[in-house]
């Protein structure tokens, strides 16, 4: 076969407006997450039109990202940079939780779609991945973490109260 009887040669526009709109969805698609890094807390930010307050801890960072329609997300990130636990806790629905848990969405879900969960409690326990969720009078609270992520200086997930949404 000639190389012009090919139907897209390396130099085609199409093939390029294929390259470049893979990689804007790639971009896209990439959220903070879970496992993610500390810049990811900024996007989680941006994505759920949340204020943020920083805490440093012993050995970790609290991101508190206060949602617009009440309630809180924290988002701890261990000295490496990596966001290692994640806590929600809002009335009315679950904040964003593929936004939130990013790849291990559908673990939560058991849904390969990211779909919400179908019960009103929630546990996963895996050896990479941990997770437990509850929903009662429609609040919303649970907790995701990374164990291998904890940092050394807490003897388990963070323990925080759960706030009262406003």
């Amino acid at each position: 076969m000639r190389a012009s009887s090919m139907p897209f040669t390396p130099g085609h526009p199409l093939l390029a407006f294929c390259a470049c709109a893979a990689l804007m969805f790639t971009s896209l698609s990439a959220h903070a997450t879970l496992g993610g890094n500390a810049a990811s807390v900024v996007k989680d930010q941006s994505a759920l039109g949340a204020t943020v307050t920083t805490t440093a801890r012993n050995g970790y960072t609290d991101y508190a990202l206060s949602l617009p329609r009440s309630g809180v997300v924290h988002e701890f990130v261990n000295q490496a940079g990596r966001v290692f636990e994640i806590t929600w806790s809002k009335r009315g629905s679950r904040p964003n939780m593929n936004q939130l848990l990013g790849d291990y969405a559908t673990r939560f879900s058991g849904k390969k779609n990211g779909g919400a969960p179908t019960s009103r409690h929630a546990d996963r326990v895996e050896s990479d991945f941990e997770l437990h969720s509850k929903v009662v009078n429609r609040y919303f609270s649970g907790t995701a973490h990374i164990p291998g992520l904890i940092p050394v200086t807490l003897s388990g997930p963070v323990a925080l109260p759960v706030e009262a949404a406003k």
